[in-house]
């Protein structure tokens, strides 16, 4: 008996090797790590592990504060973002870029004028916000987007940290922890000429600013052009996370409200920046300043909502009189009944018992799916032993009602009916319809 299982358990024991051996091999030639920061590999997302998540340092935000707490924003920031703060608040965007509507837009102005901070690193900035915090121009300054420049490795360093940083952290973007070519995004110099108030942090490669302050009110925006510098991969490299507790020590010591419901692919947000480009605040429609302020909006809402009541109702009592239409009737009874006393008032017996029957195979053809032509000669219905058990178990008649009434017709067309044969069979035909199913 056990010499009859030893092939079997043998053939067994090689199928799982084989199957762990192709799994170990396949599983060896796959990367560990997705080391894509496309969008469609959820780069810079809170929940990411992988090299361009940001999930070190949303943990580390999750601390950062003693006693102060890391909220993340689930559905707006106008829902969530507070104005009642007492300017100890920080919001933080990191991502490719990010889109705003004008009322997201005006809700983080006054959010920062309150007294709060915004730190936004992202590979470009919405026009409509930065045509607010870059108001007032330098000379032959107007506002064009971050610039960037192509290259493997980057130095950055911090003009003015409020902790202890190093002098220069070394940065690179790396496919299968590689370094490759990469976009490095920088505000160019023009922008900051000694009349306005905001001014860099830090720097790349030692002279282009990838770090500035802009003051709004009683805060102010942190710009951060490199958002790849807050991902896992960077952060866990030596002598980064320094660089990092630099950047970050620039923050009001409160609440931290991550925005990861903001994030678009950059190529969104430079395309809604384009058609942006040649407008200017003044320039906005007069329709938009009435729908932030909220008086005139609800004032505009109720004028929007009177006008729709209006022309509802007054299409309403226009509408033209709808005729009632008369109620369909079935001519076919009326029809059937003439006939019928045509054929009695000329003593057609014969006659009325072919309709009759015409009538009743097609009831029963409708009702039951079978068929059961008349022969035209003989006017004789083609039926077998098949038709009648098949319609006797369908419509639970007895076979031999069944069988009955089709007795009696084939004597009404073989010879003359009187007229009690032409009685007889209307009442088996109705007996049939009585106790059919």
């Amino acid at each position: 008996m056990s010499s009859n299982r030893t092939p079997l358990i043998i053939a067994l024991l090689a199928l799982i090797l084989l199957a762990a051996a192709f799994y170990f091999t396949y599983e060896s030639g796959q990367p560990k790590f997705d080391w894509s920061d496309s969008w469609s590999k959820k780069a810079y997302r809170e929940t990411n592990a992988e090299p361009y998540g940001t999930q070190i340092v949303h943990r580390l935000l999750e601390k950062y504060f003693p006693g102060k707490q890391l909220k993340d924003i689930q559905s707006s920031i106008i829902r969530e973002l507070p104005l009642d703060s007492t300017g100890g608040s920080n919001y933080i965007f990191i991502g490719e870029a990010m889109y705003m509507d004008s009322a997201s837009t005006e809700h983080l102005l006054r959010f920062v004028e309150a007294g709060n901070t915004v730190f936004l690193a992202s590979k470009t900035i919405p026009f409509d916000l930065m045509f607010k915090l870059y108001y007032r121009e330098c000379p032959e300054a107007e506002w064009n987007d971050y610039s960037y420049f192509s290259d493997t490795l980057v130095r950055m360093t911090l003009r003015e940290p409020k902790m202890a940083a190093p002098e220069v952290a070394i940065f690179h973007y790396a496919r299968q922890n590689q370094p490759v070519s990469y976009n490095w995004h920088f505000i160019a110099g023009q922008y900051f000429c000694p009349p306005l108030p905001h001014h860099p942090l830090g720097y790349v490669n030692d002279s282009l600013v990838n770090f500035a302050r802009y003051p709004y009110g009683q805060g102010y925006f942190l710009l951060h052009t490199n958002p790849l510098v807050f991902s896992n991969y960077s952060l866990l490299r030596t002598g980064t996370r320094l660089y990092l507790e630099g950047v970050l020590s620039w923050l009001r010591e409160g609440d931290i409200y991550w925005d990861a419901m903001s994030r678009v692919p950059e190529a969104v947000a430079r395309r809604r920046n384009r058609s942006a480009f040649s407008r200017t605040l003044d320039e906005e429609h007069p329709l938009s300043y009435i729908l932030k302020q909220p008086a005139l909006a609800w004032a505009w809402y109720l004028v929007a909502g009177l006008a729709l009541t209006w022309l509802i109702f007054r299409a309403k009592r226009r509408q033209r009189v709808i005729p009632v239409l008369p109620k369909n009737e079935n001519s076919s009874y009326e029809f059937i009944s003439t006939i019928a006393n045509l054929h009695f008032r000329e003593k057609n017996y014969q006659g009325l018992c072919i309709q009759s029957m015409k009538l009743f195979i097609a009831q029963i053809r409708e009702r039951y799916g079978l068929l059961a032509h008349l022969d035209h000669e003989t006017l004789r219905p083609h039926t077998d032993h098949d038709f009648f058990q098949r319609l006797a178990a369908v419509s639970e008649v007895p076979e031999s009602q069944v069988r009955d009434i089709f007795t009696q017709y084939t004597a009404a067309v073989q010879y003359q009916p009187t007229e009690e044969m032409m009685v007889n069979l209307h009442l088996a035909m109705e007996r049939f319809w009585k106790k059919a199913k």
